[in-house]
């Protein structure tokens, strides 16, 4: 017994901790960090302050009512502090509420989230990118890759999910390595979807009836995709978006299973029928039938609608077919690394130049702007001028012109005396006019006192 638990004591001395590396996708080279960083280098960024900057912006829109997009693109590259986010929003806000938001730079867009990511700040990230009309940021593909992989290493596929619906709003379906992500975290947010919830309906508690007197009344109309918040609807969508691109078996699972969580039920039905005359070889993944229950379960808590029922009877047809038995995860993550080996290089090359090419627009825009400027103050300097000129030529030429001043000055005394006995006329017209005299006579301007401290 004693040589047991001496030789258990040697083991547990040389016991060495393991540590669990977390799933992570994209390499540290892929964020750009340092190049990135580089930015603040900029001699344009370090002349500006930022908390100078937006006092004089958001004063700018007070009294002008617009805001020049270069600056809040200075303003956002040039950001680093958390306590500044607050500031930001109202920027952005600010500048989508003006005509100057067609001109927003595509340096802006990146900024902001970058920003945001840095400081941890997935509330406000998550609040600006599902909120574009008021906001008005569109992450480009550098963006939605470094989003994904990072809420992936964090395990936290709710946001990641947030994120990887977007490109499938925006129709785009250009990055292969934005593609394959969107898939991976929609099936893995689909494994516990409870962590991302359907907003709430509004609910007006006002008890009082307010009356609008409207021109027309628009019918409710609903587009079936911007106005989508359903996040079966929203995922299962995106699913749907990208298993149609892929032409096999990875794609059709995407496929099929996305129509139905998007409650699409007679384009799934359709799509079987298609795929039970053509496909020869391995339809769909074995697992996807397991998930396809677990998604009703999930959906419907109570009786599923009829056109589901009867769409199952065609999904136990499609059992009968060859099915894929290999791991659908597995497959799943083998698509991303594909995809990162062979755009992990270009997308990085891309994005250094973009970079470079983003400083120098910033640059010409600020020029142009400053051109711009000083050609408007020049002709107000003009017309300034011209009005001065004028009237210095009036001065100068008054005894030749006496006579037809003189003739203007009577046209003006006789047009207001017409003025003056119309309002006379009026009922009660010499006693407001004499009140108004009155009051003009009492009138007492306020004195103003210097307190003593």
């Amino acid at each position: 017994m004693l040589k047991i638990f001496q030789s258990g004591c040697r083991a547990s001395r040389g016991f060495r901790r393991t540590v669990v590396q977390k799933r992570s996708f994209l390499s540290e080279a892929y964020r750009c960090q340092e190049a990135w960083k580089d930015r603040l280098q900029s001699p344009l960024l370090q002349k500006h302050n930022p908390e100078d900057l937006f006092v004089i912006l958001d004063h700018k829109y007070a009294t002008v009512g617009k805001v020049n997009a270069v600056d809040i693109d200075i303003f956002a590259n040039n950001i680093v502090k958390k306590d500044q986010v607050d500031e930001l929003m109202i920027l952005l806000q600010n500048l989508r509420r003006s005509a100057e938001t067609t001109s927003t730079l595509d340096s802006t867009h990146h900024a902001v989230i970058r920003y945001l990511l840095d400081n941890d700040c997935t509330n406000e990230l998550m609040r600006i990118l599902h909120n574009r009309l008021d906001f008005g940021i569109f992450p480009d593909h550098l963006c939605y890759n470094i989003l994904m992989d990072t809420y992936i290493k964090r395990k936290d596929y709710a946001n990641a999910a947030k994120v990887a619906v977007l490109p499938m709003l925006q129709e785009d379906h250009e990055n292969p390595i934005t593609n394959a992500l969107s898939v991976y975290i929609c099936h893995m947010y689909l494994e516990n979807p409870d962590t991302w919830q359907k907003p709430p309906e509004p609910v007006d508690d006002s008890k009082e009836e307010v009356k609008v007197r409207v021109r027309t009344l628009r019918n409710p109309y609903f587009d079936d995709h911007f106005d989508l918040t359903d996040p079966y609807d929203l995922v299962g969508k995106t699913l749907a978006f990208e298993g149609r691109a892929m032409n096999d078996t990875l794609g059709r699972t995407c496929q099929l299973r996305g129509l139905i969580l998007y409650k699409k039920y007679q384009d799934a039905s359709k799509l079987i029928s298609q795929w039970l005359n053509v496909v020869k070889g391995d339809v769909v993944y074995d697992e996807t039938f397991n998930l396809i229950e677990k998604d009703k379960e999930n959906m419907y808590k109570e009786e599923m609608p009829n056109e589901l029922k009867q769409l199952m009877l065609e999904v136990n047809k499609l059992k009968q077919k060859s099915s894929c038995k290999d791991s659908l995860i597995e497959a799943l993550e083998n698509n991303v690394k594909s995809a990162v080996d062979k755009q992990h290089d270009v997308d990085i090359k891309e994005q250094l130049q973009l970079y470079s090419k983003w400083n120098e627009k910033r640059h010409s825009v600020l020029d142009n702007q400053l051109k711009e400027i000083d050609r408007q103050t020049r002709m107000e300097n003009i017309e300034k001028m011209k009005k001065d000129l004028k009237l210095q030529e009036r001065v100068l030429t008054f005894f030749e012109n006496e006579e037809q001043i003189e003739l203007e000055i009577e046209k003006k005394e006789a047009i207001e005396k017409a003025e003056l006995e119309r309002v006379m006329r009026m009922p009660r017209g010499p006693l407001k006019l004499q009140k108004l005299k009155q009051e003009e006579d009492d009138y007492v301007p306020p004195q103003i006192i210097k307190r003593k401290n």
